[in-house]
């Protein structure tokens, strides 16, 4: 197994990457005769990003909870409705619901 040497390029987060040296990389990639191996970091950006570009719409919720459980105040967001604990968002019902945290386990 050959050790690659790291460079620049490869220390490079995608976002900094200018588009010469991002064709680079990619035809660099595609003339590998071997299966690539992808890192953690590097899978892991990548998905995050994903899921960022999937978001269309930032919803922020207030409210407090009340008696052991969350009770949320009316959002000036439509189409959100809330009520108590109940989050309505199209055909979607979310139900918050607060759990008893768990005791420290004993030391012994």
């Amino acid at each position: 197994m050959a050790v690659e040497k790291e460079t620049e390029m490869n220390k490079k987060i995608l976002d900094t990457l200018e588009p010469a040296e991002f064709d680079a990389l990619i035809e660099g990639y595609a003339a590998r005769s071997e299966p690539d191996t992808l890192s953690f970091e590097a899978f892991d950006e990548a998905t995050q990003r994903l899921a960022q570009e999937a978001v269309a719409e930032t919803i922020e919720l207030t409210g407090v909870v009340e008696q052991g459980a969350f009770v949320f105040d009316p959002p000036q967001t439509v189409p959100v409705i809330a009520h108590g604990n109940e989050i309505l968002i199209g055909g979607l019902r979310l139900v918050v619901r607060l759990r008893p945290t768990r005791p420290a386990a004993s030391a012994g």
